[in-house]
């Protein structure tokens, strides 16, 4: 074999080693950070490193993922404020990307039980005040709404919440539970309203091809709204907004 042929199979083979030391380092200090975190401590404080190691795991992801983002409105984020962000849900990334976008500032979100078994997320998610809740049980509805209010209310983090209650199956926009707003309602606090457009794409378009997601960020609902309007109302609005943006982007696909 000459010296020519030889390097040529030298050089791919150093990339492809120095590729996969990246992502092996970056999933050991992903490890390492998350064995820090206990699982069974109420923190009482949030933590800018752990929340800044989170959000750089979602980036990744999205990296990895394939998916290339457009973003609009985010000049209307009052980064300086706690806020309730609502949103509609049709994937698991859509979190993932709202936490990437949004990443000056820390969100909460309310999740469902088996989220909280995900290895390494979970600790994560302990330590960044996620806030279980099980479909269906209303005890377990209040005390996270309750949870919610305290987190705005003390100033710990922002709020996410998916008012359709469940991910979307087929990507079309369900009904919202007006109960979802009663966090914001209550804390006096900006609702962030949010529309995710082509995350059901993800999973179906790796590894073969990028996913183009939108993310729209459409108003921000002042607290002063809660003085003339209840939740019913403000859900219904937020609702047709998202709506009414997810009909704009269908008709230019």
């Amino acid at each position: 074999m000459t010296n020519k042929a030889l390097l040529f199979l030298i050089i791919p083979a150093c990339l492809i080693g120095l590729w996969l030391s990246v992502h092996i380092i970056l999933w050991l200090f992903w490890i390492v950070v998350s064995l820090t975190i206990s699982l069974k401590k109420e923190y009482e404080k949030p933590s800018k490193f752990y929340n800044w190691a989170f959000v750089l795991w979602y980036r990744y992801i999205i990296r990895v993922a394939r998916i290339k983002l457009c973003v609009t409105g985010l000049e209307k984020i009052p980064f300086g404020t706690r806020f309730l962000l609502v949103s509609n849900h049709c994937s698991k990334f859509d979190n993932f990307i709202q936490c990437a976008v949004l990443k000056r500032t820390q969100i909460a979100y309310v999740s469902k039980p088996e989220n909280f078994k995900i290895p390494i997320g979970r600790h994560f998610m302990r330590r960044g005040f996620y806030i279980p809740i099980v479909r269906g049980n209303p005890k377990q509805g209040l005390q996270a709404i309750l949870r919610g209010i305290d987190l705005i209310k003390s100033d710990k983090v922002s709020v996410g919440i998916y008012p359709e209650g469940t991910r979307s199956q087929d990507g079309q926009l369900q009904e919202f539970k007006p109960g979802a707003f009663k966090i914001a309602e209550k804390a006096k606090c900006p609702v962030v309203v949010v529309c995710m457009g082509g995350t059901n794409m993800i999973s179906k378009n790796f590894p073969w091809k990028k996913t183009v997601v939108h993310m729209d960020i459409l108003d921000v609902i002042q607290p002063e709204v809660w003085e003339t309007k209840g939740t019913v109302e403000v859900s219904e609005y937020a609702h047709n907004l998202i709506a009414k943006n997810l009909g704009m982007l269908d008709a230019a696909s």
